[in-house]
This record gives C-alpha cells, structure tokens and sequence, in this order.
C-alpha cells in the first residue's frame, strides 16, 4: 500500500472555538449586562480574551433584537439598559476567517 498525499490543494485554516457568556445585574431600574468573550489559542494551550464586536440582544416576542454592538476590549464589553420589567438578554458575534461565532446562554433579569 502506497501513502499519496496531494499537494496541490492549497491551505486550509482551523478556526478556534469562540466562547461567550453574560452575567447581570440590577440596580433599580437599570440592568448592567456583561459579556466575557474568550477564544481557543492553540499556541497558548487553552483559552485567551478576544475582541469581537458583541451585540446585545433581547427578546421580543419569538425574536431577539439587537439592542446594542460594542466592541469588546480585553475579552469584555458591557451595556447599561433601562428597563422597568424583567426581560431575556442575550449576547452574540459572528465568526471570522480564524475563530468560530458563539452565542450565550440567555438570562433573564
């Protein structure tokens, strides 16, 4: 049996998995959500901050609307909404070339 490995197809790149989670906190009528971003580094053997631009989502109905995209510094963005009941929240960033989209995990505050 013969090994053929095919050299002409070029490059392919792995893109690292993207995580993202969201914590809350109420104060009166005001809701401060934070996002903490992280993606995998395969260099650096787990996972690192990453700066995506992170939108904000609530639900309305059977949708979610974005509410607010802030760019993350340091693996961590945050948005200060006003709300007088408790709504589900939600933070989202789409892929690129190099690291996967992630989505949380909904919270309702």
């Amino acid at each position: 049996m013969i090994d053929h490995v095919d050299y002409t197809k070029g490059y392919f790149y792995v893109r690292g998995k993207s995580y993202a989670s969201l914590s809350t906190k109420r104060s009166g009528k005001t809701v401060t959500l934070t996002s903490t971003t992280k993606v995998y580094s395969p260099e650096k053997w787990g996972k690192v901050n990453y700066n995506p631009k992170v939108k904000f989502q609530v639900k309305s109905g059977s949708k979610w609307k974005t509410i607010k995209t802030v760019t993350a510094k340091k693996g961590k963005a945050a948005y200060k909404v006003k709300t007088k009941g408790k709504k589900i929240y939600r933070v989202t960033f789409s892929q690129v070339s190099w690291a996967t989209g992630a989505t949380s995990k909904s919270v309702k505050r």
